[in-house]
């Protein structure tokens, strides 16, 4: 299972929010359940192969599911639910990668998240201005993020703190190591 702030970088990428809190709320079970804790609160996970796949792991269904959250309660509340369901849908991948794959893919996250230049640019992140791109009615906009800055700067002194105790993450591990 990926970190909680491999979860919350993908956001901060895919969504321009590390929704942490949502994640650190979602795997909390892992506390007493270990790797059990996914039969609580992981709804999209357990509904593999029954309800999606790894050919179509966001079927029609469950994009109308998420338009009609957008419709009642706002476009926040549907991106929460999608941050909910690609937090599942990230475990069951995850589940298919060695370690050696993992930690590269932790470093990767890592290397994203303390590049601001390469979230603004690449991921249209603007964690210094507290901006995010996005496609409204086919036109490219930044919006403002008040709370972007605090919570990039949350996300990255957690990380920071995880990366003073793991060598790979701060590239010490072994040379043939990701």
């Amino acid at each position: 299972m990926p970190s909680t702030w491999v979860h919350a970088v993908i956001d901060l990428i895919a969504y321009g929010r590390p929704y942490f809190d949502l994640h650190k709320e979602k795997d909390k079970p892992y506390e007493t359940l270990g790797w059990n804790h996914r039969q609580i609160a992981h709804e999209w996970y357990q509904a593999f192969w029954k309800k999606w796949t790894l050919d179509e792991p966001f079927p029609v269904h469950l994009r109308e599911d998420i338009l009609k959250i957008e419709s009642i309660n706002g476009p926040n509340k549907a991106e929460e639910r999608m941050a909910c369901v690609d937090h599942d849908y990230i475990d069951r991948m995850w589940d298919n990668l060695s370690a050696q794959e993992k930690k590269y893919r932790e470093r990767f996250f890592a290397w994203v998240l303390f590049n601001p230049k390469i979230l603004k640019e690449w991921a249209g992140v603007d964690v210094l201005e507290n901006r995010i791109q996005r496609a409204i009615e086919d036109r490219e906009v930044w919006e403002d993020c008040p709370e972007l800055k605090f919570e990039y700067r949350r996300l990255r002194k957690y990380v920071e703190a995880v990366k003073e105790r793991d060598k790979v993450l701060q590239n010490k591990g072994k040379r043939d190591s990701p």
